[in-house]
């Protein structure tokens, strides 16, 4: 059995690397390992959160088919199925998670996926994660990189059996400052374990990032493209070098154990779980791209062989022009020569939302859940009265 290395990158877009035609990052070593391995051109993340990311690909199972994972709210222990974690162990691996204090912090209470035998290693003072108010962190002396490379090093001189080693890198490697600049840190860190781990390594993202697409610069909120489309570079599957077809980090179990790839039927993308309130849903079959907005039920429709920046929403029929002040049917003004497939791709994807859709909110599992125990304490109590009438009774049939 030969070690196994996963490294996953926090934020990390498909066009930060040069493999994948990146135009700002030169990445030689992650270009390696795809010319030697299979590159994934159409692998989207099944959550662009990284909770409920890492929850999905290990577990092998969407965000929707999860049975206690409803709200963003610490969770028990996942129990569902068989991780690939759990997996490995049993196969005879030692397993073990390397990622930063921080997103341990952050991430575990919302997952909880490893079993009680994976050794997790949080390093402290490794890593940003770039805040929410705009204010971007101090760079630090040092490299990170020497940390990560470091903690992977000891593990291998440590353990008697084969080892797993899931790496998750954070938002920017120190001493780094913004998305994407540490593309160099990144490739470092893959050159050098090229060698320790024979090649036998996988590299993808927990989910990329908006940066400036449509208008928005982040992640977790959107499940367009720039969000959910992420780098997946694996040893070589089924003899392919490229795999074009849509494919989920949710098959992450069967490629890595078996080292084959089943294209599925569709690929789901959540941005919530269930009951929260802003989920937006999006569904892959083919060249078509399918996308529910819970908070205003609205929806949308794209082509990606032809719209790959998701431009034009076919739904839309009239659009208002706002220089000219009017508004034109979009069959006037774009050029399109699919519109019966998209017509019948819309009507099986949006079927294919309305079978997997969960409706419950919050406040109707609230409501539920006090039902429920509304219910329970009626029947005690019917039963008490029930008891206490039987033995009421009994002193006037005694005397009868």
């Amino acid at each position: 059995m030969k070690n196994i290395l996963l490294i996953s990158k926090d934020v990390l877009r498909r066009d930060y690397l040069s493999c994948y035609g990146s135009k700002v990052c030169h990445t030689p070593n992650i270009d390696r390992l795809a010319e030697e391995g299979t590159i994934f051109t159409s692998c989207c993340t099944p959550a662009p959160s990284t909770s409920m990311a890492i929850t999905c690909m290990f577990s092998g199972l969407y965000a929707h088919e999860l049975l206690d994972r409803k709200d963003y709210t610490e969770v028990e222990p996942f129990t569902q199925a068989p991780t690939l974690f759990s997996l490995l162990e049993g196969g005879g691996y030692e397993t073990h998670v390397v990622w930063t204090q921080r997103l341990f912090n952050l991430a575990w209470r919302y997952s909880k996926m490893f079993p009680p035998n994976t050794q997790v290693h949080n390093l402290e003072g490794t890593g940003t994660v770039i805040p929410h108010d705009g204010n971007l962190p101090d760079e630090r002396d040092g490299t990170d990189v020497e940390r990560f490379e470091g903690e992977i090093r000891t593990i291998l001189n440590n353990s008697s059996k084969p080892v797993f080693i899931w790496v998750h890198l954070p938002h920017v490697l120190s001493p780094r400052g913004c998305f994407g600049s540490d593309m160099d840190l990144l490739d470092r860190l893959v050159g050098d374990m090229v060698s320790p781990f024979a090649g036998n390594i996988y590299l993808t993202a927990d989910h990329g990032n908006m940066s400036c697409e449509k208008g928005a610069l982040d992640y977790g909120f959107h499940v367009y493209e720039g969000a959910v489309r992420v780098p997946l570079i694996t040893p070589r599957v089924m003899g392919r070098d490229v795999i074009e077809e849509p494919v989920s980090l949710v098959q992450l179990k069967s490629i890595i154990l078996e080292r084959v790839v089943r294209p599925p039927k569709y690929v789901y993308s959540d941005s919530q779980y269930y009951q929260q309130p802003n989920r937006k849903l999006a569904i892959r079959k083919g060249d078509f791209k399918y996308i529910y907005n819970k908070i205003d039920k609205s929806e949308e429709l794209y082509d990606l062989s032809v719209d790959p920046g998701e431009n034009a929403n076919l739904l839309v029929k009239d659009w208002y022009d706002p220089d000219r002040k009017r508004t034109v049917p979009l069959d006037q003004l774009y050029y399109y020569k699919r519109w019966d497939e998209a017509e019948t791709a819309y009507g099986e994807l949006r079927g294919e939302k309305d079978r997997i859709w969960r409706t419950e909110s919050r406040l109707e599992a609230l409501v539920a859940k006090a039902k429920v125990v509304v219910a329970r304490d009626i029947r005690r109590v019917a039963a008490s009265r029930k008891t206490t009438g039987r033995w009421e009774s009994a002193p006037k049939a005694m005397e009868g």
